[in-house]
């Protein structure tokens, strides 16, 4: 298995915002038009489960992240993210998305 090169950008994905609503997804898929049998970003849906006695409901999201620095690098605010209905996403250097991840339950992809 060989590294992919995402040219030290990183995703943020706030695990408590996201609400699964494949926005990311399409708006990927709208902007590049790549093959479906292609997936760039994909939405993960999780069954609901109980934590600290309250029900929680986690999406992830799977990017490709040598794509997404292509993306990036033509738009520093590509349409996954400003077209994500509970603001959920953010990209950037990964210098600059850690302090934002400070105190909330997110992810954060880098490769």
């Amino acid at each position: 298995m060989s590294r992919i090169d995402g040219g030290g950008i990183a995703l943020l994905l706030d695990l408590d915002d996201c609400i699964g609503c494949f926005g990311c997804e399409a708006a990927c898929r709208e902007t590049y038009r790549y093959p479906y049998h292609e997936d760039w970003m994909k939405v993960v849906r999780r069954e609901p489960f109980v934590v600290d006695g309250e029900l929680r409901q986690y999406h992830l999201v799977a990017p490709v992240l040598d794509k997404c620095r292509v993306c990036y690098e033509a738009d520093p605010d590509p349409l996954c993210v400003t077209g994500c209905a509970a603001q959920a996403l953010k990209i950037g250097p990964l210098e600059e998305i850690v302090p934002q991840a400070a105190g909330r339950h997110c992810a954060i992809y880098t490769a």
